[in-house]
């Protein structure tokens, strides 16, 4: 609990981290509507989301990039509770962002936007997996600045092909059989899933959310520096 809280404490005393998880989500409300899906902000909101998770994972990621991170490992705390307890805080502040949104979208929408409850539950899976993508590709920098400039442009561009930035009926067909293989693809997948009431797709996306969480924490909680 004191890891935990400490984590949650680290994260929140950063101004662009209150800034990306109140402000921003509710910015993207305003984006206008279109005809084939949900309102385009319900998607743009995985960017930040995205780059949340990365934002608030600062204190653990400089633990490691540090050093301090194999001392603890040397102490009493083991390392499954040390990285549990970190990403439970940052969870929490993404769970908070998500439920922010979801009650902008449904103050702003009104009955534009339906299945509120399945829409904040994809974007639970879909903020512990950039949580876990963020403990993978930290794990190979050793300076936070760097590790964020190049994943700001690597996330824009997972954005954009993955369909969060451009809608995914925009997309030439013959790209799409490649674009499955980024995990932001499944986020509109599911969206558009779930506006066509296609529940079986909906739930797929949560499950390959998953599974790509569980590949990262794998990675990244192996690599140390």
């Amino acid at each position: 609990m004191i890891i935990f809280s400490y984590a949650l404490k680290e994260s929140l005393k950063t101004p662009i981290n209150l800034l990306m998880i109140f402000l921003i989500p509710l910015a993207v409300l305003f984006i206008p509507a279109n005809a084939y899906s949900f309102p385009q902000g319900i998607y743009l909101v995985g960017m930040a989301i995205l780059y949340s998770g990365f934002l608030v994972s600062r204190p653990m990621v400089e633990d490691r990039m540090k050093g301090i991170i194999t001392r603890i490992y040397a102490s009493p705390v083991k390392q499954v509770h040390y990285l549990i307890s970190h990403l439970a805080a940052y969870f929490l502040l993404l769970m908070a962002q998500s439920l922010v949104f979801i009650l902008g979208a449904w103050i702003r929408h009104g009955t534009n936007v339906f299945h509120h409850g399945w829409i904040y539950l994809l974007y639970l899976s879909f903020g512990l997996m950039c949580l876990a993508l963020t403990l993978t590709f930290t794990s190979f920098f050793k300076n936070f600045g760097l590790a964020f400039g190049i994943f700001s442009g690597l996330g824009s561009l997972m954005s954009l092909l993955g369909g969060i930035s451009i809608p995914l009926h925009m997309m030439p067909e013959e790209i799409l059989p490649f674009i499955r293989i980024l995990p932001t693809y499944w986020l509109p997948f599911g969206l558009d899933a779930l506006y066509e009431g296609v529940f079986i797709e909906y739930f797929l996306a949560h499950v390959i959310l998953w599974v790509y969480t569980g590949i990262f924490i794998a990675i990244g909680s192996r690599r140390r520096i």
